[in-house]
């Protein structure tokens, strides 16, 4: 009918129009447009998610070479090889090494002599591989990369001479020449090793020396005090010109009680006769003639000087051919005198030679 043919095409004009809409609108907004970029970002978003997993998968391994590396680096077995290296190369100690057991509890450590666990080890055997072991632990993960503070106490203490140039050439290559420290503490009471800890010089990145300061511990009866160490030590580094600085203070030490001059006084006589020895030794060297022979030549034969040479020598000492001070104890006056006699003496026979030593100990003032 003519009702249902009107309202047919009514709908279908309808439709026509909503569609032209939709069209206009798709048209507008580029749909087709916003589609590929969906599909494209959708492309995208798949290749990074393969990357991403790639890129975790890659931190893994690297993570896992880390935890080995790491396990590698603390692993005992490696530093105990490296202080096997120090004793070997450096010290020649072929018939020593040391060897990393493990246990329930970790590690632990054991000296070989001759590819059998060592008993009896000297103190010198004990301080080297010690100190070996503290060089290697300055590579261990824990300080590598680091720069720490480092302090090396008296590292030639129990070690013989020929193990001198050796700790200096370790501290110097490992440490100081590697500038694997912020700042570096060595303490030693051996004159010879000082010498060579003179010859070090710590430098910056840009190659500028670094400060260097020289310290000495002085030791009383009851304490101990850190003074800068004196310019004949800082300069000479013989324990020549230091004996000569103790019987020299004792000798222009003040008439006041012994109390407060006791460091002067107190180790007077083992300073006097070691000082004695070696000048007597460059004086006269002949090594057919004794002691008291030495002495008698130098010092004289009248009262006074045979007083001395037999105080020096039967109570100073009683050890063939050192001048050792036995238990007697010797009076703050005679000490006093005997140190100026002795020093009276060498200037009245060798005027230059006493100038000299004054002047390696800073040209004092002499009160006596």
């Amino acid at each position: 009918s003519l009702y249902h043919y009107k309202s047919s095409k009514k709908s279908k004009a309808k439709e026509s129009l909503r569609l032209n809409e939709v069209y206009l609108f798709l048209k507008n907004i580029k749909y087709q447009d916003e589609l590929k970029k969906i599909s494209d970002l959708k492309v995208t978003e798949s290749d990074c998610v393969k990357s991403n997993a790639k890129a975790h998968g890659e931190v893994k391994i690297v993570e896992d070479e880390i935890r080995a590396l790491k396990s590698e680096l603390k692993d005992e077995t490696k530093g105990a090889d490296r202080v096997n290296e120090y004793l070997n190369d450096f010290f020649g100690h072929k018939e020593i090494s040391l060897s990393s057991i493990e246990s329930t509890d970790g590690y632990r450590f054991e000296v070989i002599r001759h590819g059998k666990k060592a008993h009896h080890l000297s103190e010198g055997e004990c301080s080297l591989v010690a100190f070996c072991y503290f060089m290697a632990k300055l590579e261990d993960i824990d300080t590598k990369g680091d720069k720490p503070i480092v302090y090396i106490d008296d590292p030639i203490s129990s070690l013989d001479n020929n193990h001198i140039f050796f700790v200096f050439g370790l501290i110097n290559s490992e440490i100081v020449n590697s500038g694997s420290f912020s700042q570096l503490f060595i303490s030693t009471h051996n004159l010879d090793f000082l010498k060579y800890l003179k010859r070090i010089l710590p430098k910056d990145i840009h190659g500028n020396n670094l400060e260097r300061r020289y310290f000495i511990v002085e030791r009383n009866e009851q304490e101990s005090n850190i003074r800068l160490m004196p310019n004949y030590l800082k300069s000479y580094v013989t324990e020549f010109n230091y004996l000569f600085h103790q019987v020299f203070k004792c000798a222009n030490a003040p008439d006041i009680a012994a109390s407060d001059e006791h460091d002067c006084y107190y180790n007077y006589a083992n300073s006097a006769r070691k000082f004695l020895e070696a000048f007597l030794y460059f004086k006269y060297p002949n090594a057919n003639e004794s002691d008291n022979t030495k002495l008698v030549k130098f010092f004289g034969g009248d009262v006074r000087s045979k007083i001395l040479i037999e105080r020096i020598t039967n109570e100073y000492s009683h050890l063939a051919g050192v001048f050792e001070r036995s238990i007697t104890p010797v009076e703050i006056p005679e000490m006093k005198t005997s140190a100026q006699f002795i020093l009276n003496k060498i200037n009245e026979k060798d005027p230059e030679q006493y100038s000299s030593l004054l002047e390696s100990i800073g040209n004092p003032v002499v009160n006596f």
